[in-house]
């Protein structure tokens, strides 16, 4: 299970705003505590601003980061899906499953039975905190297989990437990990899609495909 990490400029300008604003407010409540709420409310509006001020970036900050966690996706695969001249309902496919710190790439090659193919991954949602802090949904890439157009059943079994995903579903029948107060579902997803070129992407809930030019 890979869980990514986004931790760019953007996250570092958003981390120094909130240092920012947690200073302001630690200085305004020191000023306050040192002669008081009321001789400062007295002698002017400096330090309710402060705190007005170091709210408001702790806000904005936080909604940028939750919208950045919520939005973000990481591309895990790319797929060129060919129909077998001569034969029906049969693909070639030639699958790129992008490495990590972790993982290698890996560049696999399958004949699979159907006009279009389905690509599943476990997921992992997290909490939209978890995900406010720079961290990505959980995901593996886990089946490929075929389905074909007429609603017809496939006679070949499905090809388990990864090692497969038994030890996930098991983990979720004894829910090791599924009561976790980070954690807000786990489930497997799939996308399906028909034979030309596409990147696969990972979001925050579901695994999902766009056609490359």
């Amino acid at each position: 299970m890979v869980f990514p990490v986004t931790f760019g400029w953007i996250q570092v300008l958003l981390l120094v705003l909130g240092v920012v604003a947690l200073a302001l407010l630690v200085t305004a409540v020191l000023k306050a505590r040192k002669v008081g709420w009321r001789v400062v409310a007295g002698r002017g509006m400096a330090a309710v601003s402060l705190v007005l001020v170091a709210v408001v970036i702790l806000w904005v900050t936080t909604l940028l980061q939750t919208f950045l966690g919520l939005t973000g996706e990481v591309k895990a695969a790319h797929i060129v899906a060919t129909k077998v001249e001569g034969e029906e309902h049969m693909m070639d496919i030639d699958l790129l499953l992008y490495g990590d710190g972790n993982h290698e790439e890996q560049q696999l090659k399958y004949r699979v039975e159907g006009d279009m193919w389905v690509l599943q991954a476990n997921i992992v949602e997290l909490e939209p905190w978890v995900n406010a802090l720079g961290f990505n949904s959980g995901y593996k890439v886990t089946r490929l297989y075929g389905q074909r157009l007429d609603g017809v059943a496939t006679t070949q079994n499905h090809i388990f990437l990864n090692g497969g995903d038994g030890d996930f579903f098991d983990d979720m029948r004894s829910e090791t990990w599924y009561t976790k107060s980070f954690v807000r579902s786990a489930y497997g997803n799939a996308v399906i899609a028909i034979p030309g070129k596409w990147d696969v992407f990972i979001s925050r809930d579901a695994i999902k495909t766009r056609p490359v030019e």
